[in-house]
């Protein structure tokens, strides 16, 4: 099922532009700010997706045993992280 939008309020600056993107594209403007659209929820589900992963622990779990000795693979967890240390060559 495909639902419809209506966007009320849009500065006549933001909606020259869209056309223009659109024309650059050879869409329709429909066409184009439903890209935009796709183009945001996707990056928005990959941001998700990577802050609520924890590469460290899945990495743990698929390398323990075999590749992993001892504390070879001993990372802090992710909220543990305070500032960066300063670089020494740094001015």
């Amino acid at each position: 099922m495909m639902a419809t939008i209506t966007i009320r309020k849009v500065d006549d600056g933001r909606i020259a532009l869209l056309k223009r993107e659109a024309e650059e594209n050879n869409r329709s403007m429909e066409s184009q700010a439903r890209s935009i659209i796709e183009d945001h929820l996707a990056a928005y589900v990959a941001k998700r997706t990577m802050n609520a992963a924890d590469f460290v622990a899945e990495m743990r779990e698929l390398l323990d045993g075999e590749y992993i000795e001892g504390d070879e693979f001993d990372v802090r967890d992710r909220q543990d992280y305070g500032r960066p240390l300063p670089f020494e060559g740094a001015s």
